[in-house]
């Protein structure tokens, strides 16, 4: 098995990645070590590592290592993984070609999580590959993960993910958590996005605008969120009540208050009174109370009785 080369250099909006074949594992096997192999192996590579001896530049013993990923007992693998982690730099070729293409998927799943602990944004296309043609789940969510971890520069990466109508909504979900995951650490990528004229893009950058706000107290993002109040799209709408309400301020009571009432979206007045119910603000309890009055046996019924029920118990526990 040979590396596929230190490249650092990403697509733009991920265009190429998302025109990728769908994932195709090598048609070979890796060798199968025993297990008195791997766990001498294990050991051997734990001394030099601690000792400061071991050769990061060959190769020949790191993909040995990688191998190890295909240990059949979960602690070894785990062993194989901080081994490989605490490696690095030197062992993301090999780790990029076992995620990409390897027939077994327990390899496959540990290289993934191997990027969650080796942040390195020339791996982006890779786990972007990873994230979108798995077809494990796990492997799938890790990649997820390692791109959120890598942080602005998988931005335009996961933008993309959401420009294609083509993408499936799983996809396009693990995407969006990704940015939220992201939150201010791309705001400068972000913010931009808000223009665009996909409603899923949209509705993803409301989600991580909140991260921002609370972090650098950021007016623009603030500004960008109540605009989004009065987007076109009610999932635009719903997500930036729901931002709204992960500010978790008594300042944004009254906006959560006037997005319940009658005459906004069903989902928006949902997550409106779900955001009141967090906020563990008493002020949140009259809007909360008329909205059940005037909603009857409506739609938003168990909603709303949940969320007074909820916010009762909170105010309480607050003063006991």
């Amino acid at each position: 098995m040979s590396g596929d080369g230190e490249n650092g250099k990403q697509s733009a909006a991920g265009s190429a990645v998302g025109e990728a074949k769908p994932f195709e594992p090598l048609s070979e096997h890796r060798t199968q070590f025993s297990p008195e192999d791997n766990d001498a192996l294990l050991q051997e590579a734990s001394r030099q590592l601690s000792s400061g001896v071991f050769d990061h530049s060959n190769q020949a013993a790191i993909e040995r290592l990688v191998d190890g990923l295909g240990d059949t007992r979960g602690l070894v693998r785990f062993g194989f993984a901080e081994r490989l982690a605490a490696v690095g730099r030197p062992a993301l070729p090999l780790l990029r070609h076992a995620l990409r293409a390897d027939a077994n998927v327990a390899v496959r799943r540990a290289a993934a999580k191997i990027f969650t602990l080796i942040n390195d944004a020339g791996s982006a296309d890779v786990l972007l590959e990873a994230m979108i043609h798995d077809p494990d789940p796990v492997v799938q969510g890790s990649a997820t993960g390692a791109l959120a971890e890598i942080g602005a520069p998988a931005v335009p990466l996961l933008l993309g993910v959401l420009e294609r109508s083509a993408e499936p909504a799983l996809t396009k979900g693990l995407a969006a958590w990704a940015l939220a995951s992201i939150g201010a650490r791309g705001a400068a990528l972000l913010k931009p996005a808000m223009e665009s004229e996909r409603v899923d893009v949209r509705a993803a950058v409301v989600g991580a605008l909140g991260d921002q706000i609370q972090n650098a107290a950021d007016r623009e993002a603030l500004k960008l969120l109540h605009q989004a109040l009065e987007d076109p799209a009610e999932d635009v709408q719903a997500e930036a009540v729901t931002a709204f309400g992960k500010l978790n301020s008594p300042e944004f009571v009254p906006l959560l208050a006037a997005n319940l009432k009658a005459g906004r979206p069903d989902e928006v007045r949902r997550n409106a009174a779900l955001a009141l119910m967090k906020c563990r603000n008493e002020a949140g309890l009259p809007p909360l109370l008329a909205a059940l009055q005037e909603e009857g046996d409506g739609p938003l019924n168990v909603v709303l009785n949940l969320a007074i029920t909820q916010l009762k118990r909170s105010l309480q526990t607050l003063q006991d």
